[in-house]
């Protein structure tokens, strides 16, 4: 085999592990993901350019190959194919927040965003009873966010008690968008 095929086979893999394990390498990596992803990214359009400049036709193969399979990875993971949003909610802390997303096929993301980013998603299904949000599946963490939270107004208070809501600091989500049909 050729060096560039061997190039193009290497820089592909790099790109799609990369790809895959973007949060992964976020969280261990932090701010030198995107410098790597770059690097590789790089290291695979020239390896394109070269291989296509030289009429080496495996090598353009493999890296357009790796780079729409990278692709098809990285629009999976966008608003694109995912279901319509009904509620968009936020928990604000003194360093991080937390943002709750409803959507209209019940199904619910949590994610934390600190000073260093987001790092972790936490998905699940959710029921809606009336101004009562139930999620069936834990929603973030041990315990912290309640698996039955309500809607008051424009906020969702996670005390249980709507007779005395607790709005005080980092004890209420602020509903940022709503289409529910809740009271």
């Amino acid at each position: 085999m050729s060096k560039p095929n061997v190039l193009a086979i290497v820089f592909g893999t790099f790109l799609l592990l990369a790809t895959i394990f973007e949060s992964f390498l976020w969280r261990t990596l932090w701010f030198l993901e995107p410098v790597l992803t770059m690097i590789i990214g790089l290291a695979c359009f020239f390896t394109w350019l070269i291989g296509l400049l030289n009429k080496d036709w495996k090598s353009v193969f493999i890296i357009t190959f790796s780079s729409l399979i990278a692709g098809m990875i990285l629009l999976s993971r966008t608003e694109i194919l995912k279901s319509e949003p009904v509620l968009k909610a936020r928990l604000i802390d003194d360093l991080s927040s937390l943002n709750l997303t409803l959507r209209e096929d019940n199904t619910f993301e949590f994610i934390p965003v600190t000073w260093m980013g987001a790092f972790e998603k936490f998905e699940g299904k959710y029921q809606l009873q009336e101004n009562k949000i139930i999620f069936l599946d834990e929603p973030y963490g041990k315990g912290f966010i309640p698996d039955t939270i309500d809607i008051y107004k424009d906020k969702i208070i996670m005390n249980g008690d709507l007779s005395k809501p607790d709005t005080s600091f980092a004890n209420y989500f602020i509903i940022e968008f709503n289409s529910l049909n809740t009271q």
